[in-house]
């Protein structure tokens, strides 16, 4: 019995160190946040399903892709013989964080990268805010959307490759992950280091992204101090995506947010509660 409640003990220390995190303080600061990953259909690769199937159907079918939803139709002789999902990777991940104290969330980052490429600095990522407005109006309140978009600028922006990462990027199967700075100068002005990473450690890492996600965002933190020398941001955002081609792509992220303490460690902020 002492070696069961032993081992016992032993499970839940980790548990809470390695999936919950128990070890880094929690902020008395309130955030709230929605994402957007949207699909990407490679042309290079729909253009060879195209031809692997005029070559499994013969000289007279037809392929068309549709795109509500997503969908490669094969006709005959106007008579459909195959439908099947188009080729797709991950296009990148889009959103809102609004981070402030309790019944009081005024800086807003809106935020679109893509780390396969190289980031856009300049207003809200190039992005104009219509395109926020567009896509998560139906989530948000309308009043987190009352900025104008020179209210919203990317700063300066870190890559992370896994050669950064030793070891535990190996374990991670980690692909590419960029971390850029936001600036909102409306209500409440404010900085927030927003990242997007790519693993492919699916299935066992899911389980740690709060974990993960702290470890890459000290490391990101420490690559941007490196790069210029200002002060740290004030908050941090971590959006881990660990299954970046599969479809279903907003059920393959987890998002963590931070405040950035004046000694450059992490407060965790809650998310709210559904």
């Amino acid at each position: 019995m002492i070696v069961g409640s032993a081992l016992a003990g032993a499970a839940a220390a980790a548990y809470g160190e390695l999936v919950l995190d128990i070890s880094v303080p929690r902020a008395s600061l309130a955030q709230i946040h929605v994402i957007n990953v949207p699909v990407a259909i490679p042309t290079a690769d729909l253009y060879r399903a195209f031809e692997a199937r005029k070559k499994k159907y013969g000289p007279d079918s037809e392929t068309v892709l549709t795109t509500e939803p997503p969908r490669l139709i094969t006709t005959v002789s106007g008579k459909v013989v195959e439908q099947a999902w188009p080729p797709t990777e991950f296009g990148g991940a889009a959103g809102l964080f609004v981070v402030g104290r309790p019944g009081r969330l005024e800086s807003t980052f809106p935020f679109n990268i893509n780390p396969r490429y190289a980031p856009a600095l300049g207003i809200a990522g190039r992005q104009p805010l219509e395109y926020f407005r567009r896509q998560f109006g139906s989530e948000f309140p309308s009043s987190y959307f009352y900025f104008d978009d020179r209210q919203a600028v990317v700063d300066r922006c870190v890559v992370l490759s896994a050669a950064d990462l030793g070891w535990l990027g190996r374990l991670l199967r980690f692909r590419t992950g960029t971390f850029c700075v936001e600036l909102w100068k409306g209500a409440s002005p404010g900085s927030m280091l927003v990242g997007v990473a790519l693993a492919k450690g699916d299935p066992w890492m899911r389980p740690f992204s709060r974990r993960v996600c702290r470890w890459l965002t000290t490391v990101a933190l420490a690559r941007v101090a490196g790069s210029d020398g200002q002060a740290p941001p004030d908050y941090a955002g971590c959006v881990l995506v660990d299954r970046p081609d599969r479809r279903g792509a907003a059920q393959t992220l987890d998002s963590h947010v931070y405040e950035v303490r004046g000694d450059g460690g992490l407060a965790y902020i809650l998310p709210p509660r559904r």
